[in-house]
């Protein structure tokens, strides 16, 4: 029934999808959708407050298209959020962790690849630190440090501007340094240090997890220049097993139809592509 009402009434539940509980005690909920294949099912936890269809029902249009193409999904409330109560004992990485428990032993998932937008990609990251059967991250406006070429990419901004708004720019901009720009996301996104990020970037690549990063124009107070990423992340982000895209014409949550098109389109190409995939 559950399942049911998560694909009402843009769509009618596909006969693929299975409602699945799991976690402690049994309290949290998704919905698996297509059938059994090969390579990783994805896992779409979440991201902030919004329920698991996701952010304008991304969640749920996703699923299809990868369900046309043979690749399993799973997308969940964790903790707090849409149907699943509070759980001070299940954070979102250790709801994820049952989730991959509860997948391979009821429904024959082996490999997976976790994130999203936001929250949900800090989760896919987490995870994908901790768990080896994670081998493919999804990263969403996710993990970033600011540094020289943020910093550009703002000079070039105030430039571009009439020189009646320099002053206001330039004050809001020494702010921001002061305060370390980019950083901010602690206030409600719990990080690992930059020096942290590096070495489980770097080892995440070692050990072959793929990888597909794109940042939006909605995350403009983290992330400006295609050369950012290399910078906070080293020699490991030119990996061909990283795959980088920043859409600066894109909102946060993608909230207009083609946005959301575009996105998923290059989401399940990804897929398609990971290891044990075949190309269809």
């Amino acid at each position: 029934m559950n399942a049911l009402l998560d694909a009402a009434p843009v769509e009618a539940a596909a006969a693929e999808d299975v409602f699945v509980r799991f976690g402690p005690g049994g309290r949290l909920h998704g919905v698996l959708s297509g059938a059994p294949g090969t390579g990783p099912t994805l896992l779409l936890p979440s991201a902030g407050l919004q329920p698991r269809s996701g952010p304008f029902r991304l969640h749920a249009l996703l699923a299809q298209q990868l369900a046309a193409r043979g690749i399993r999904s799973f997308r969940y409330d964790i903790p707090g959020v849409g149907e699943a109560p509070r759980m001070p004992e299940c954070d979102a990485t250790q709801a994820t962790i049952a989730a991959l428990d509860q997948l391979e032993a009821m429904h024959g998932c082996r490999v997976f690849a976790v994130g999203g937008i936001c929250s949900a990609a800090d989760t896919g990251w987490d995870v994908a630190n901790i768990d080896a059967r994670v081998s493919a991250v999804l990263q969403l406006d996710g993990l970033c440090f600011t540094g020289p070429w943020y910093h550009y990419a703002r000079t070039l901004e105030l430039l571009r501007r009439l020189p009646r708004e320099w002053r206001h720019f330039a004050r809001k901009m020494r702010g921001r340094m002061r305060g370390n720009a980019g950083l901010d996301s602690n206030a409600f996104r719990t990080w690992p240090s930059h020096a942290q990020a590096r070495e489980q970037f770097a080892a995440m690549v070692a050990r072959d997890v793929r990888l597909l990063c794109i940042f939006s124009g909605g995350f403009a107070d983290r992330f400006l220049h295609t050369r950012q990423f290399e910078w906070a992340f080293g020699a490991a982000a030119r990996d061909p097993r990283v795959t980088m895209h920043y859409w600066p014409d894109c909102d946060h949550t993608y909230f207009g139809r083609t946005q959301r098109e575009r996105l998923i389109a290059a989401i399940v190409d990804w897929m398609a592509r990971l290891p044990g995939r075949q190309i269809g």
